[in-house]
């Protein structure tokens, strides 16, 4: 008997918290149950005026960079103050990082190479984009919920000291074209999918921009393995085939909210599961009409049906393009949403 995979895994029962300190006004409580549009708490904190990647300001490594900040964190700056500086050619040259406006230092990002401007303080209503169950609230661990959510595996993730990020979903590439820079927008908090493949002028726009973790089908080995941010990869490295169902699936959960488990390698979608519910079962009970994904070096990566069986072993697939092949049964992973 055949198992199909399934791309988007339903969990009946899911837990989560979402963090909360002392200065948050919590107006839920345990108990209790969310539904959208809840208000969930409110929260003071200031919102980022401007965003530096260092890498590119100063033309500097990573590993390097705690060595050029010249200003620390929680600092109160003035237009024209020195932000980081980078001494070259013995001393003969100075590359300088200079504010453009006041502001308050945040280095939270600094390890992933980025300097924040904060200005002035605000409040924040945040309102509950899922229903769900409370099941504890404390300043300690949070705001403790039990609901239902879909997972995706990644095949790659990065290695971060986190252990979980949370926020909402934005795609922002629904069409095959890569993208070099996001819209003229703030992705403050943000979990950003960028469609098919990642480009790294893309990658530094949304962080810049105060995305929080990105998801992408495919990128480039090199570039995943040389930069420190939060990035997650669906498919594989490379520019390969990346299916349309899949994608188009992922962009109808925009605004949902969103966990990323570094540990477990998987992102959390919470959605209102009957709604997306499909009576699909998880064997395969005949290889006509089935839906694959091809592993086979020629086809790796596209999505198509079996619409015949070739002799032992081989089967004849359309793909999502409308092309044909013959692709060997060894060669395809049977899959379901």
């Amino acid at each position: 008997m055949i198992l199909k995979h399934k791309l988007l895994e339903k969990y009946d029962e899911y837990t989560f918290k979402i963090p909360v300190s002392s200065r948050d006004k919590v107006l839920i409580k345990a108990g209790e149950k969310v539904v959208e549009g809840t208000e969930m708490f409110l929260r003071k904190g200031n919102y980022v005026k401007h965003s530096f990647y260092l890498p590119d300001q100063l033309n500097c490594s990573i590993s390097n960079i705690l060595d050029c900040v010249t200003c620390i964190d929680g600092e109160l700056i003035r237009e024209g103050d020195v932000l980081a500086e980078k001494i070259a050619s013995g001393g003969l040259t100075i590359k300088r990082l200079v504010s453009p406006s006041s502001g308050i230092v945040d280095l939270t990002r600094i390890r992933h190479g980025y300097i924040d401007i904060l200005g002035e303080e605000q409040e924040s209503l945040f309102k509950s984009t899922f229903e769900a169950d409370i099941v504890d609230v404390n300043p300690l661990d949070g705001i403790t919920f039990k609901t239902s959510a879909l997972a995706l595996d990644l095949v790659s993730i990065s290695n971060l000291q986190s252990t979980i990020l949370s926020g909402e979903f934005k795609p922002i590439n629904t069409g095959k074209d890569i993208r070099l820079k996001g819209d003229d927008i703030s992705y403050q908090d943000k979990i950003v999918f960028v469609g098919k493949h990642l480009h790294q002028e893309l990658l530094k726009d949304l962080f810049e921009k105060g995305a929080k973790f990105v998801l992408t089908y495919s990128m480039d080995y090199q570039d995943f393995r040389n930069q420190g941010l939060p990035i997650g990869i669906i498919g594989g490295f490379g520019e390969i085939y990346s299916g349309e169902g899949l994608l188009q699936v992922l962009v109808d959960l925009e605004n949902c909210y969103t966990i990323v488990d570094f540990q477990e390698s998987q992102i959390f979608f919470l959605k209102n599961i009957k709604k997306m519910e499909k009576k699909n079962s998880t064997f395969v009970k005949n290889l006509i009409g089935s839906k694959i994904i091809s592993r086979a070096s020629g086809s790796y990566g596209m999505n198509g049906e079996i619409v015949g069986i070739e002799g032992s072993g081989y089967a004849t697939v359309v793909w999502e393009n409308g092309g044909r092949g013959i692709v060997s049964l060894g060669s395809m992973e049977f899959v379901t949403y």
